[in-house]
């Protein structure tokens, strides 16, 4: 019997391991001042195998987490995750052949769309933040630290979306 409600309540202790590791680890390993940003990337990853809805619930869940953890204005990081799951949704269904490259440039847009927005809102909220300066030192940095983490973590979440779709029988 398959539960409904497992691929959305395992989104909690998914990206709540998610986030501390971001946020303990993978933090520490930066590229100029970029750094790899795991909850998008599964949110991205999770969006390709599943094609639903599912992924803005990875997405809410993943958003509020990192809003609470972070020192972005609350709720901010929140917007850009969703931006991803709906590329990621959209994406993978247009590239239904191939979901690797919808991994891929869904990747790239969310992590692009993530930065360009977090840049103005930190500049509304008064910071003097340069455009090209912030590009070149922080978003090139961690798309290319996204782009070397996003394979392991599509097999992470590959393995979760596999365990949660199975059929169990019952003997």
């Amino acid at each position: 019997m398959k539960m409904p409600m497992l691929k959305d309540l395992i989104s909690i202790p998914v990206m709540l391991l998610l986030s501390v590791l971001q946020m303990a680890a993978i933090s520490r390993i930066n590229l100029i001042n970029g750094a790899a940003d795991l909850v998008l990337l599964a949110i991205a990853a999770w969006g390709v195998k599943e094609k639903s809805s599912n992924a803005y619930v990875w997405a809410v869940v993943g958003g509020l987490l990192i809003s609470f953890i972070t020192g972005m204005p609350l709720l901010s990081p929140l917007i850009p995750y969703l931006f991803s799951a709906f590329i990621t949704c959209k994406l993978a269904k247009i590239l239904w052949q191939s979901p690797l490259l919808a991994l891929i440039v869904s990747m790239i847009a969310g992590t692009l769309f993530q930065h360009f927005f977090y840049i103005v809102i930190l500049q509304i909220s008064g910071l003097n933040i340069g455009f090209i300066e912030s590009m070149t030192n922080v978003t090139l940095p961690s798309l290319l630290l996204n782009f070397f983490f996003i394979f392991p973590v599509y097999v992470v979440i590959n393995d979760i979306w596999v365990w949660t779709s199975a059929e169990r029988i019952n003997a």
